[in-house]
């Protein structure tokens, strides 16, 4: 018995709610943390965070896609559980990386900038230049 079409039924808008569901938990959540990164630079905030958000999209409808293409045949219920399983195990598990790689990038920006800033920075009143 082929349970390739059960398979496709289930797979396809389990991992459409699950990228659906990540994608709008961490554009909702990640905004506040965003503009405290980046000094409340709130168009800034929001043009990356959209761009991210079409970004998780994006992979996980390509994941979802190239899933489906590849698909090997499905004989028995052990096997689409077992199928099934592991095609959502290894989308989530991208997905966890992808988040915490825009962590580690969008922090390590925000600390790049900051110290460009500070470097570029007026001195504080008061405080003579180096060499006067």
């Amino acid at each position: 018995m082929n349970l390739n079409l059960l398979a496709y039924l289930l797979f396809f808008p389990a991992t459409l709610a699950l990228a659906v569901g990540v994608a709008r938990t961490c554009h909702r959540n990640g905004r506040p943390w965003m503009l405290r990164l980046f000094d409340g630079d709130a168009a800034f905030v929001d043009a990356v965070n959209n761009i991210l958000l079409v970004a998780c999209y994006m992979v996980n409808l390509g994941y979802i896609a190239l899933v489906m293409a590849d698909w090997e045949r499905i004989d028995s219920p052990a096997m689409l559980f077992a199928t099934l399983t592991q095609r959502m195990a290894t989308i989530i598990i991208a997905l966890a990386a992808l988040h915490y790689q825009n962590i580690a990038v969008l922090l390590i920006w925000s600390r790049l900038r900051n110290r460009s800033k500070a470097h570029h920075a007026p001195p504080a009143p008061g405080i003579d230049k180096p060499g006067t």
